[in-house]
């Protein structure tokens, strides 16, 4: 990350040591220390903030899709779709139904109905 090797960090200590005198000088490297790792855990914040914005975004972007195919398919089977039916076809319907119904309830045998005999006259 920094390219700070032993000479640099020896450097930085003299003058640190010197600037700030030994006896602050360990409470100024903890404040030092605190400030940075405030620092370092905003930036991870921060980052991990845009990771989850992208990922909603991505999510959107999805379903945005997905809603413009089903859309699409909406469109497409109600272009294809027959004609709805006909209101007079629909009473026809009812009424032969109604018919089935009467005639199928009727069970008395009426004067014209003689039994039939399949069998073959023997000679």
């Amino acid at each position: 990350m920094l390219d700070i090797g032993f000479a640099e960090l020896l450097v930085v200590s003299a003058v640190a040591l010197f600037v700030v005198g030994p006896e602050r000088l360990p409470s100024a490297i903890r404040a030092i220390s605190l400030w940075l790792g405030r620092v370092r855990r905003g930036f991870e914040e921060i980052k991990a903030d845009v990771s989850r914005e992208l990922h909603n975004e991505e999510v959107m972007r999805a379903l945005r899709e997905s809603r413009d195919e089903v859309q699409d398919l909406a469109d497409v089977s109600s272009a294809l779709s027959l004609d709805p039916v006909v209101p007079e076809k629909q009473d026809n319907h009812e009424s032969d139904a109604a018919e089935v119904e009467t005639t199928s309830h009727d069970t008395t045998p009426s004067s014209n109905d003689a039994p039939v005999d399949k069998k073959k006259p023997t000679q």
